[in-house]
């Protein structure tokens, strides 16, 4: 395949000069302890009332079923990011890993981008990618709302990005992984600055 979309391969991991596997990330363990927080709240205040109970039931639900699903592709071993001569694999998200899973050729690609946003109190980190005439040919995964208010990355690219919520990605190995592989691809590193979502939509010229 030389575009984006399923890769039919999906990952093999031999000979990639770059690999980042899921883990339990501290994100997932804020969102996990909020919901432990949010349903002892709903049972302690409002616990002798079905909605109460209700809602409590539902946060610890939510909290073990996203504990369980990042916990087992860790266990696993699964490929949250992959560089490799042929281009970007972005390994797809628990529960939906293969039917999520994509790739994306360095043909269609002219530039990588490493950035951060600051999501109310978490800050996430994405990889996105530039096309030459256009965006790359990645699914959009990020709603269209969202990528308006990415004010400090060029728009295309933050409608063709990938959170790395899950894994870690280290800038300076993705970097040379790329320059390995692809030295005519720039990487494009953003991480020193972790700008707030805006409401505003507007463009920076970073990058």
């Amino acid at each position: 395949m030389t575009g984006g979309g399923h890769d039919a391969r999906m990952i093999d991991e031999s000979a990639a000069p770059f690999q980042a596997r899921y883990r339990v990330s501290s994100t997932v363990w804020g969102l996990v302890v909020a919901g432990l927080i949010a349903g002892t709240a709903a049972l302690v205040l409002d616990g002798s009332d079905d909605l109460g109970l209700v809602v409590g039931a539902g946060c610890y639900a939510a909290s073990a079923t996203l504990l369980a699903l990042y916990g087992h592709a860790a266990l696993t071993g699964k490929i949250g990011l992959r560089v490799d001569r042929q281009g970007i694999t972005f390994g797809g998200r628990p529960p939906v890993y293969r039917a999520m899973t994509d790739f994306v050729a360095w043909s269609d690609i002219s530039a990588v981008y490493l950035y951060r946003v600051r999501i109310l109190l978490f800050t996430e980190t994405l990889v996105g990618l530039q096309g030459h005439d256009g965006p790359a040919p990645l699914p959009a995964r990020i709603p269209a709302n969202l990528v308006q208010m990415i004010w400090h990355v060029p728009a295309d690219v933050a409608a063709a990005s990938r959170t790395t919520n899950g894994f870690k990605v280290d800038p300076a190995a993705l970097s040379a992984a790329v320059n390995l592989v692809a030295p005519s691809v720039p990487v494009v590193d953003l991480t020193a600055v972790a700008p707030m979502l805006t409401p505003t939509p507007r463009r920076s010229t970073f990058g």
